[in-house]
């Protein structure tokens, strides 16, 4: 498969020819496997025989940094060490604990390279690096698109909504789906000298290091969801054989354990939607269990992506579509006798049991199961005295606590619970006419009380964790069926 349509080169520098290798900066496709930003970059050494570097840093400015997201991305770098190494490349991992480390390290391996390929990523902070790396270097910049199934640079607007753009998908995805074969890299690395500081990363070290970082130390590491290809393998394994067979009659049930909980590993790229869709095909399972899945992580992922691409307001309600924009501008000023406080929204304190369960989820795990995610993002309208507040609250409890916050698909997420990627619902208080939700409702169509009852455990064992004392989330998770892998 030709990689021209994934592959954007930033600039019109020419080759560095006293380049000693080629350089990928990793920043957000962190797997090995079927990874068109690395193949692409194995291509490059091979037609210029030279090896290859691949370099992953973890800074510790970036928005919402805490101990939660640090731990999940240290605990894929032992694994890709090994990796690499049997590949014959040179992987440098370099974390940046305080302002008194070294800098600029991107633009200092990249003066003993002939060109520089990175992840192209069409929101968060991946953009602003790659603006900024094309400012620092005088050698040819190539951002290659690893996202989704579907090249971003086949779609030339905008899309408003899933029926839109499925069509697009279901004619480009035979052509796209498969998954992407790695070239055998000609010239080997070796010990390689590089004038580039190193972190050594092992499991033992992890906390240690974490500790180090001058980052948010109050939201603590997921007990439930680990870092890394190793682990999203086995979630995969886990969800293929027993969860996928029943999965369009389970997915919407967070009482049980019933969805994929992939989102986290593909955020962080430690798989790719290409091996989850070979396994779900490939598995016994019915076509319509298949099918409901598919149309969630291909269909709904692409559309995000196309989103925050097109879109530059993809962090904002000032992305909503004009009739939600009118409604908004129509219910601006109607009663809400309901507000709450941020801090009440993010300790759960709030009237409403079954969104409190949702948030006690996501503060604890760091991930929050989708079909309540939808209430929480809607209830929270209701509770703040205007549209840009309650979004703003929404972008930081997701990106601070969820393992796949800072995504496209988070952030189309949230924006759906004000309209997007909707339709006019009927008119209402407050809400207008975007689509509206409630507890009751909501809390019919599964065991709410059971759910509810799973996180008031999670939220024991945090105070008990805190307090010194001993805790049984991990036997009661098991007892109820939920979160294991």
């Amino acid at each position: 498969m030709s990689l021209s349509q994934r592959v954007s080169q930033l600039n019109d520098c020419y080759d560095n020819q006293q380049g000693r290798y080629v350089l990928y900066w990793m920043q957000m496709f962190k797997r090995v496997d079927d990874n068109d930003a690395l193949n692409f970059a194995i291509q490059q050494a091979n037609e210029r025989d030279l090896p290859l570097v691949v370099y992953e840093g973890l800074k510790f400015y970036y928005p919402w940094a805490n101990d939660r997201i640090h731990t999940f991305i240290l605990e894929g770098v032992a694994e890709k060490r090994v990796e690499f190494n049997r590949l014959g490349i040179r992987y440098v991992f370099y974390l940046q604990r305080d302002e008194g480390d070294p800098r600029d390290t991107v633009a200092g391996l990249a003066s003993d390279a002939a060109l520089l390929v990175t992840d192209d990523y069409p929101c968060f902070i991946i953009p602003e690096h790659n603006q900024r790396v094309v400012e620092q270097v005088p050698i040819p910049v190539f951002a290659v698109d690893a996202n989704g199934v579907i090249p971003l640079s086949c779609y030339t607007k905008e899309e408003y909504a899933a029926y839109t753009i499925r069509p697009k998908i279901k004619k480009l995805l035979p052509e796209y789906l498969g998954r992407s074969p790695r070239p055998r890299l000609q010239r080997q690395a070796g010990d390689l000298k590089l004038d580039c500081p190193e972190t050594e990363v092992s499991e033992k070290n992890i906390p240690l290091l974490v500790s180090q970082c001058d980052i948010d130390h109050s939201v603590a590491p997921s007990k439930y969801y680990k870092g890394g290809t190793n682990a999203a393998r086995r979630r995969l394994n886990h969800f293929v054989t027993r969860i996928l067979p029943k999965y369009d009659k389970t997915r919407s049930k967070p009482d049980v354990d019933g969805s994929s909980r992939l989102s986290s590993y593909l955020h962080f790229g430690f798989i790719s939607i290409q091996e989850i869709a070979e396994a779900v095909q490939k598995a016994k399972a019915p076509s319509a269990a298949k099918k409901s899945f598919l149309e969630e992580a291909i269909v709904r992922r692409e559309l995000s992506f196309n989103f925050t691409r097109f879109n530059s307001d993809y962090n904002s309600i000032a992305s909503l579509p004009a009739w939600v924009q009118q409604t908004m501008r129509d219910h601006i000023d109607d009663p809400r006798p309901d507000l709450l406080t941020p801090d009440q929204i993010e300790a759960a304190e709030t009237p409403d049991e079954l969104w409190n369960a949702a948030q006690r989820e996501l503060l604890v795990s760091g991930e929050m199961h989708n079909y309540v995610r939808m209430l929480w993002g809607k209830r929270v309208i209701e509770w703040r005295p205007s549209y840009e507040s309650a979004f703003a609250i929404l972008e930081h409890l997701n990106n601070k606590y969820a393992l796949d916050g800072r995504d496209s698909n988070s952030y189309a997420g949230i924006l759906w619970c004000f309209g997007k990627h909707d339709r006019p619902w009927f008119e209402r208080p407050i809400f207008g006419k975007i689509r509206y939700m409630t507890s009751n409702s909501t809390g019919r169509k599964f065991d709410a009380a059971k759910y509810i009852d799973w996180t008031k455990t999670l939220a024991t064992e945090k105070r008990e964790q805190a307090t010194g004392g001993t805790g049984g989330v991990r036997g009661k998770s098991k007892q109820l069926g939920l979160l294991e892998h």
